[in-house]
């Protein structure tokens, strides 16, 4: 693996831990955990406003973070907002995705905010979604490819900010199509396209393109030509970035719904035994009743009982309390 691809694996693994804390930590971060997270790493003002974005846009708050000032959450907020206001125009009630059993317990994914739907994803939603974004891109000034590779000699020679938010924002409608392959499998639009610009603004935010010596020599001192060679490369790498998330993020989504199917069936399986025993008994079974019964233990049931919410009912919970 070269240093660039070390940088970010490293990368991913802070933003995952981060993630997988701040769950632990009741949805909740502060600057200084964030910069713990991310220490082995060169990360200045603008990424840290990236990294901040991406956590408020997964529910986790960052303390003394304010929402309306970061533009990565406002880019992938504003095409949601908009789709919720259609929804309740269209209803008379705003949007709401169905719960399912597993929200009490399991949570979703890494950090509790990604769906895991325990129906198929409506198709006309996500297209609905994926129409106003695309107009939310809208408000980006198209660029050709050489104005884009001139922007590479402004980043490198200046270190110019603002060349480098036009360029990294250059590549959200590319990201949209790249998108498209991984639809269908399970990941609403709204989720992929997150994934997929975070992989993006990491490599190209966090400069590591720069990494290879050969495209910054040809920055300062090719020609045109020499810049859109360049630009190709560098989009055929943030293309790969991309879709390695992709992938990550569908393989955690196949993970995550096996597990939530075996915790699912323990809980059915509790919650079938617990009405047999209270039939049989003529009153609720302790919570070690059900586990002999069963063949399973104690801790076992109740793992099932708070899984389902407590909804199932048909248990004496407090009678092994006492």
């Amino acid at each position: 693996m070269s240093g660039m691809q070390d940088a970010q694996a490293v990368f991913m693994e802070a933003v995952n831990g981060l993630k997988a804390y701040a769950q632990a930590n009741g949805g909740t971060v502060t600057k200084d955990d964030v910069c713990n997270y991310f220490r082995e790493l060169d990360i200045d003002e603008s990424k840290l406003q990236m990294i901040y974005g991406y956590l408020m846009a997964n529910n986790i708050a960052v303390q003394d973070e304010e929402n309306k000032d970061n533009e990565f959450l406002k880019l992938m907020e504003q095409a949601g907002a908009a789709m919720a206001d259609e929804n309740e125009n269209e209803n008379g009630e705003s949007y709401v995705h169905a719960d399912d059993i597993m929200d009490a317990g399991a949570g979703s994914r890494e950090n509790g905010s990604k769906r895991e739907d325990a129906e198929p994803i409506d198709d006309e939603e996500d297209e609905k979604y994926l129409k106003l974004y695309m107009q939310d891109l809208q408000r980006i000034d198209p660029m050709t490819d050489t104005t884009r590779a001139f922007l590479l000699m402004n980043i490198v020679e200046d270190n110019d900010r603002e060349s480098l938010q036009l360029f990294t924002e250059s590549f959200l409608e590319k990201i949209v199509s790249w998108v498209e392959p991984y639809r269908g499998r399970g990941v609403l639009a709204s989720d992929l396209l997150q994934e997929g610009n975070l992989a993006m603004a990491a490599y190209i935010g966090g400069k590591h393109w720069l990494n290879n010596y050969e495209w910054k020599d040809k920055i300062k001192e090719g020609g045109t030509q020499e810049l859109l060679e360049v630009l190709s490369g560098i989009e055929e790498q943030v293309r790969m970035e991309v879709e390695e998330g992709l992938m990550r993020l569908l393989d955690e989504q196949q993970a995550a719904k096996e597990l939530s199917g075996r915790i699912l069936g323990r809980v059915n399986m509790v919650n079938h035994w617990a009405k047999l025993l209270r039939s049989e008994l003529g009153r609720k079974p302790t919570v070690d009743e059900v586990a002999g019964k069963i063949g399973i233990s104690g801790e076992k049931v109740m793992e099932a009982v708070r899984f389902s919410a407590e909804k199932i009912e048909d248990i004496d919970i407090k009678a092994d309390k006492t």
